[in-house]
């Protein structure tokens, strides 16, 4: 029985393969993303679907501990169209510098999912945060976290600065 997913370690090639529909901005900031984790010495993961319904989907999996991926780019689908960047965020500092961040960043931040409570481990992990005098309640968990999409020239240097910081805070 053929394997229908596979996990194997970043390659330029690789990395050509899966960002080679993806606009400037995106190629950009993947790029970035991948330096910041493998200048760390961190792990960089690519996991590949070969079911016939997920063809050419892939997910970019960066990791800061090996068990939880602080870091996915999302090739397609997903449940979202087009290139998505999933980002745990678990320095909360960062949610109380909103204003420090592009519009558009912000704007995705603040428009994310609330935490559904999809999970027991919920009540202690969840981001509750204040904006503006309106309190925010989001999830920790990457199935429903924060996911930046419709990149542009602008997002990189703060999405950028979030992972940067992650990294710091997390080692």
């Amino acid at each position: 029985m053929a394997k229908t997913m596979e996990v194997v370690d970043i390659s330029s090639e690789l990395f050509d393969e899966i960002a080679s529909k993806f606009s400037t901005e995106e190629r950009e900031l993947s790029r970035q993303i991948i330096k910041c984790f493998v200048d760390g010495g961190l792990s960089v993961k690519v996991k590949q679907y070969h079911q016939p319904c997920m063809k050419g989907t892939f997910r970019i999996l960066c990791f800061i501990k090996k068990s939880a991926e602080a870091v996915i780019i999302n090739n397609k689908g997903m449940g979202r169209d087009g290139v998505s960047f999933q980002v745990r965020i678990d320095d909360r500092n960062t949610l109380n510098k909103l204003d420090d961040l592009n519009e558009n960043i912000k704007t995705q931040i603040l428009d994310a999912n609330g935490c559904g409570h999809c999970s027991s481990k919920c009540d202690d992990k969840r981001y509750v945060f204040t904006y503006q005098d309106k309190e925010y309640v989001k999830c920790h968990f990457l199935c429903n976290n924060f996911t930046f999409q419709n990149i542009n020239e602008n997002d990189i240097e703060s999405l950028t600065s979030i992972i940067k910081n992650e990294i710091e805070y997390r080692q």
